[in-house]
């Protein structure tokens, strides 16, 4: 089947995660993804361990984020490599990068300039901070920016320090968006002939990804709090101890409630208020401790057998070991391996979640090996 990018051309000079991560998406829809390198090579070939050999080889890092592209180096400070990289362009629909708005304009690469020089090339810049603001001129890493953005203050233990997530889930989320921007001003310069500049800053990736928690924050004016693995905003909706493990359920509706309330011999008629969600909410605390008593003498498998006897989501809290290795094609169908021709080996891989008339996403090249 024809992939739905496949007669786009992309010039990527961005590194790290963020950017490689929107153009390896772009990959796995079609796209010819051309990867330039600075002479020393993406920052995160040398991110680990692991690597693939121990402590050589590729990295973990780099492997996650740049399948289905081709690579070279090159070296923008220099005349020759601007030049080069100009030839690229002459026949590319989108340039992605993620300089600093003030380093990319002394590389000439700026919007108007490029604009002006490639009037049909679309430009993607991933920035830690937007261009108009004050914080412009600041780097921004997915860690930086989990701590300004507010996301550390939320995630942890009520009374633990604030911490990141485990993933650099700003640079995920910002490759996202970074990717689908793309598409647009590709559809758009299908429809109008006109090319776009796209900037999708860090720091507003982050902002707005807190969803319910900035609309709450929004809506009272009163910071949010941590809530560790509960909901701010469902009760029973978060993780359990049970006698051999944890146990996450999620309470989504007043109807599962009450068939939890049976397992747990709850009077509902006794007490109500418990009967909608607002009334759990407020009562959170006596109610998770009910629950957790009874969880505490029960396995994780017969609370799990109940949840699913009954339809109330849960899950054992699962290591990601167990879900790629022993719980994969039961859960998942994501790992990809690759071929790779000049080692003769097969790359593990994760494919992209996204289906195509039931195919799953995936670009055939595996990532590309570095040859400075």
């Amino acid at each position: 089947m024809p992939k739905p990018l496949s007669h786009f051309k992309i010039v990527d000079l961005s590194c790290v995660l963020a950017g490689p991560f929107s153009t390896q998406l772009l990959a796995d829809f079609g796209a010819e993804v051309q990867k330039l390198e600075p002479p020393e090579g993406d920052p995160t070939r040398g991110w680990g361990p692991p690597f693939e050999h121990g402590e050589s080889g590729e990295s973990a890092y780099f492997r996650c984020a740049n399948r289905g592209k081709r690579s070279r180096p090159i070296d923008l400070h220099t005349e020759e490599g601007r030049t080069d990289l100009f030839d690229l362009l002459k026949d590319a629909d989108v340039l992605v990068e993620n300089f600093r708005a003030d380093s990319a304009d002394r590389l000439g690469l700026g919007w108007k300039r490029l604009h002006a020089k490639f009037p049909k090339l679309i430009l993607a810049s991933i920035r830690g901070f937007a261009s108009d603001v004050t914080a412009s001129r600041r780097a921004g890493y997915d860690f930086i920016i989990q701590a300004e953005s507010g996301w550390m203050a939320i995630t942890g233990e009520q009374e633990g320090r604030p911490m990141k997530v485990g993933v650099a889930l700003v640079d995920v989320l910002a490759g996202l968006y970074c990717a689908n921007g793309i598409q647009s001003a590709l559809l758009h310069r299908e429809r109008t002939g006109e090319a776009l500049h796209i900037e999708v800053p860090l720091m507003e990736a982050a902002l707005a990804g807190l969803v319910n928690v900035a609309a709450g924050a929004l809506m009272t004016g009163k910071p949010p709090q941590r809530w560790g693995n509960a909901h701010p905003q469902i009760v029973p909706y978060q993780s359990f101890r049970c006698s051999d493990g944890d146990v996450a359920i999620g309470v989504g509706s007043d109807r599962q409630f009450e068939v939890l309330a049976m397992w747990l011999d709850l009077d509902l008629e006794a007490r109500p208020e418990w009967k909608q969600n607002r009334g759990r909410v407020k009562d959170r605390a006596e109610l998770v401790a009910l629950i957790e008593t009874r969880t505490l003498a029960s396995t994780v498998e017969s609370v799990l057998a109940m949840c699913e006897a009954n339809a109330i989501p849960a899950s054992r809290v699962r290591s990601v070991d167990e879900v790629l290795f022993r719980k994969g094609g039961e859960l998942h169908n994501l790992l990809q391996p690759l071929f790779e021709a000049e080692t003769n080996t097969m790359i593990p891989t994760l494919a992209s979640p996204v289906l195509l008339n039931g195919e799953r996403a995936c670009a055939a090249l595996p990532p590309p090996r570095w040859k400075p």
